[in-house]
């Protein structure tokens, strides 16, 4: 639903608030409507909205609280570390004085991106240890995670061939060219049909992960699955790149849903004159679910992981007891 941010602001008016300012809208545009490409980012955004809202008014805790739980609601439904991360952010704030919460929230924006500059860090720096001895990496569909850990692989190593398969599905190629190109990486930027041809040149595939489950499958755009089945016929190594605050808690009770169908009809019928086009449907679901037996390993801040280890490590993290439910 690419105006989904206008929700907001009937929200915003029913509770007396009006109507959220331009800067506001903007952020939900890149955030609801994923104007930008990257659950990392649009948590990073999240944060920069948070500020905005604390320092807008004498309103602003109470505009920023109802903007997060729109955001946890709409696009941190199916992305856990969305939520997660506003959860920890909020949680809380109703025992801290009032004239004390934007204080305090100011100060956990900051520490929390402090944090995940850390976790990302540690992250791609023990996934280039681990990858250092590979021939070529496969990077299919954006992820913030897998970019960082791609350039620290060819800086490490410039003679590793980078291919980059382009997803019609939302693009997401063309964003790493965004991050790579400047880094005088070479790319082999390829039709998404060519992905065989692509991973002949790789020793493993590098995918980002929308939602992490405990398991240790994973969720990433449409296309991954397919990919991760034809890598193992050909030797090819598949690692998710993920913070595990990506991890989906409510997985451990059986919340474990096909994910949602959209259609694509912005990408496969704009600029076709065709009669009876209306006709032609372009429904499909927006992401895959990548099964834990098709994974080589998970790339975590805390290293390299099996799909088995995940279970462990979220109810360690987030201290889930024996029934999760």
């Amino acid at each position: 639903m690419p105006e989904r941010r206008f929700e907001h602001v009937r929200e915003a008016e029913a509770a007396g608030l009006g109507r959220p300012d331009e800067a506001t809208m903007h952020f939900l545009w890149q955030i609801v409507d994923e104007g930008v490409l990257g659950a990392s980012r649009h948590v990073q955004l999240g944060n920069q909205l948070i500020l905005h809202l604390v320092d807008s008014g004498p309103e602003g805790v109470r505009r920023a609280r109802l903007a997060a739980a729109f955001i946890a609601r709409t696009r941190g439904h199916d992305t856990p570390v969305i939520g997660n991360s506003l959860d920890l952010l909020l949680a809380g704030l109703d025992d801290v004085a009032p004239d004390r919460q934007a204080d305090l929230l100011r100060e956990r924006v900051a520490a929390w991106d402090k944090a995940a500059r850390a976790r990302k860090e540690r992250l791609a720096a023990a996934a280039v240890a681990h990858l250092a001895k590979a021939r070529g990496i496969m990077a299919f569909d954006y992820s913030s995670t897998v970019s960082a850990i791609v350039i620290a692989l060819a800086k490490a190593n410039p003679r590793i061939a980078i291919v980059v398969p382009e997803s019609r599905a939302i693009a997401g190629g063309a964003r790493y060219l965004e991050e790579f190109l400047p880094q005088g990486l070479a790319v082999d930027f390829l039709p998404d049909a060519a992905i065989e041809h692509g991973l002949e040149a790789c020793d493993a595939a590098l995918f980002g992960v929308e939602t992490l489950r405990a398991d240790g499958s994973f969720l990433n755009t449409i296309g991954s699955r397919m990919i991760a089945r034809l890598a193992g016929q050909m030797n090819v190594e598949i690692y998710g790149a993920t913070d595990l605050l990506k991890l989906d808690r409510r997985s451990y009770g059986g919340h474990r849903p096909a994910p949602a169908i959209r259609n694509y009809d912005s990408v496969l019928k704009d600029g076709l004159d065709i009669a009876g086009l209306e006709r032609a449907r372009t429904r499909a679901p927006e992401l895959d679910v990548v099964p834990a037996h098709l994974v080589t390993g998970l790339l975590t801040e805390h290293g390299p992981v099996p799909p088995s280890a995940i279970w462990a490590l979220g109810r360690e993290m987030f201290a889930i007891g024996e029934d999760p439910r």
